[in-house]
């Protein structure tokens, strides 16, 4: 039982050690490996039916739209392929046989990928006139409506049919570096141990070290911090060289796709102006006072002479804090998520009792958390539940994607149904937003809703703020290598400290291991990914808001936007809501809200 694993506090937990409704449901996706490999061989058997669509795209409607359909269904099949086999090895990632499997499907992913990469070139050929009547004779005029639309918009980036095949071969290659990290910071990366305030000897894990960080014994923090950040620092060259060849990797793609810049092709494919990102880390650097101000705070109450990266997540006011099992953390989740009507309650109670869930962290396991929507079956999600708040909150963040995704899919046809990280990342922090706003009102104690408002700062802190400036160091380490520039350790390395002292203020004391975080940072493997998580929790705020103030119809436009999947670019779905990101107003608010919140705390607290 996961209660008794943590009386063992030396030791890792293994996979058998959990009981099976808190792991995932993979025979959802396939009943055993032989169902897999007989998928496999049916989109190769497939692949080879592309062929026969090649240079015929133009003359009939029926003609496209089976090919348009051929791919689409490989696509599905592709995704059961993937997501069981990275699945299966993410449980356990020293297993050999799903590590295996998963490079299989990634090969196989890339094929159909090639084999299918004539269709753009081939319509983008014809004139825009012809293929939208081609577009208009079809079965379904509403299931491909807006790839049409979207490939004439991005013609100038769409190359030869010989050019698309290589770069949809190449494309396994350029999973090298996030591999790499992923087998390092999953596998074979090993922490040392450290003394707990109980003067345990606890080995250190990424979920251990995530709740020993806020340790109210400052020797803890310290000590775990510097233990965490030791293997990172002795493989920093590693580390270093595997950041800077994905960085060439994006710049190689950039240039192949006839962008000017990285940052213009990541934001190309969801239609979202430059300016959108510009102005959200110009925005936030010229308003980070209440920033500034929240770092002295948090220096006073905990009276300290010296703040240092240790200190800024440990709970000011831990005597408020409690523990909070996994069925609980269930609970609340639910209960919190009920201003968005019965159904979806009756859906989300569904999700977590048939087994959507990976629930607690065992050795080998992949760390953090995370949502995998699927098609044909139903979403995944990743936890490394430690029974602290915080991870409650991971929960119900995940579950907000997960939800978002059955919603999609249930409402739209799978050319439609995939919606952007930009919109995704709003049903993710406004689950967060529910999820304290029931807490702050289940609570008269002044103490209690102290530690509440202490932890929406937080919130706050670690999906707007942090970020923006992993946004901006992002756009350093991109903008110098299409400078023609070199990455270095020692270069990011500085690059991360200016911008820790910049961000954080000149009370901050940024010691030899925060320079260091981006070391550990998987998403930045996944080119200009973070600034869509600011953005979104701007907007979620407003949405809440709306919710706060009981806008009328505000709950149905907001699951009609979630329901819409990827039918429209993101900013024009987020107007459904009257929230309009093309404009700096949402991230202004949510930058005064901060101010004012933390200069509430400092009344409350001081």
């Amino acid at each position: 039982m996961p209660t008794d694993i943590a009386t063992k506090p030396n030791t890792i937990p293994q996979r058998h050690d959990v009981n099976a409704e808190h792991t995932w449901k993979l025979t959802d996706i396939y009943p055993n490996d032989e169902s897999w490999e007989a998928d496999y061989k049916k989109v190769q058997s497939l692949i080879e039916e592309a062929k026969t669509y090649n240079g015929r795209l133009g003359k009939l409607a029926k003609t496209l739209y089976a090919c348009l359909e051929a791919r689409s269904d490989i696509s599905i099949i592709m995704m059961n392929l993937y997501q069981y086999a990275y699945l299966s090895k993410d449980v356990d990632n020293r297993v050999s046989k799903y590590q295996a499997m998963t490079q299989r499907g990634m090969m196989l992913s890339a094929q159909a990928g090639a084999a299918f990469s004539f269709i753009e070139p081939e319509l983008l050929k014809l004139d825009e006139k012809k293929l939208r009547a081609l577009a208009a004779k079809f079965p379904r005029t509403d299931y491909y409506d807006f790839y049409i639309e979207e490939l004439i918009r991005s013609k100038a980036h769409v190359r030869s049919e010989e050019v698309e095949e290589l770069l949809a071969m190449s494309s396994v290659v350029a999973r090298g570096p996030d591999t790499i990290f992923s087998m390092f910071d999953d596998a074979d990366i090993k922490y040392p141990s450290i003394i707990d305030e109980d003067s345990n000897e606890i080995k250190l894990t990424k979920q251990r070290y995530a709740k020993l960080i806020e340790s109210k014994d400052r020797r803890v923090r310290k000590e775990s911090h510097e233990a965490f950040y030791a293997p990172y620092k002795e493989h920093v060259n590693t580390l270093g060289a595997s950041l800077a060849s994905s960085v060439n990797k994006d710049v190689f793609y950039t240039k192949a796709r006839r962008f000017n810049t990285c940052l213009e092709r990541a934001l190309d494919g969801d239609n979202i102006p430059l300016s959108v990102y510009h102005s959200l880390l110009d925005t936030t650097e010229s308003n980070l006072a209440g920033l500034h101000d929240y770092v002295r705070l948090r220096k006073k109450i905990l009276k300290l002479d010296e703040i240092y990266p240790y200190d800024m997540v440990c709970p000011l006011f831990p005597d408020m804090e409690r523990q909070t099992p996994y069925a609980e953390a269930v609970r609340q989740v639910i209960e919190a998520s009920k201003p968005l009507g019965e159904k979806y309650v009756s859906s989300l109670s569904k999700a977590f009792s048939t087994r959507w869930v990976d629930v607690f962290e065992t050795e080998g396991k992949g760390g953090g958390a995370y949502s995998w929507g699927n098609y044909s079956t139903h979403p995944f999600v990743l936890m490394n539940y430690n029974d602290t708040t915080d991870s409650m909150f991971t929960l119900a963040h995940e579950m907000g994607h997960a939800m978002h995704s059955a919603l999609a899919n249930a409402a739209q046809p799978y050319p439609k149904a995939h919606y952007s990280i930009f919109v995704a990342e709003v049903a993710s922090t406004l689950n967060e937003g529910l999820l304290m706003q029931l807490m702050l009102k289940g609570t008269d104690n002044p103490k209690e809703k102290l530690s509440l408002l202490n932890r929406y700062i937080d919130m706050t802190m670690g999906t707007f703020f942090n970020q923006i400036m992993y946004a901006r160091f992002e756009l350093m380490i991109h903008s110098e290598v299409e400078k023609g520039g070199a990455l270095s350790p020692d270069i990011m390395s500085e690059m991360y400290r200016n911008l820790t002292q910049q961000y954080f203020g000149p009370d901050l004391v940024v010691d030899e291991f925060a320079p260091l975080k981006w070391c550990r940072i998987p998403h930045f493997y996944n080119m200009y990914y973070v600034y869509q998580y600011s953005t979104s929790y701007a907007a979620s705020q407003a949405i809440l808001t709306k919710f706060i103030n009981g806008e009328k119809g505000i709950i149905d436009k907001y699951l009609e936007m979630l329901s819409s999947g990827g039918k429209d670019h993101p900013i024009e779905l987020l107007k459904i809501c009257g929230i309009d990101m093309a404009t700096p107003d949402p991230v202004r608010a949510t930058l005064n809200l901060f101010k004012t919140q933390v200069a509430e705390m400092e009344k409350l607290a001081l």
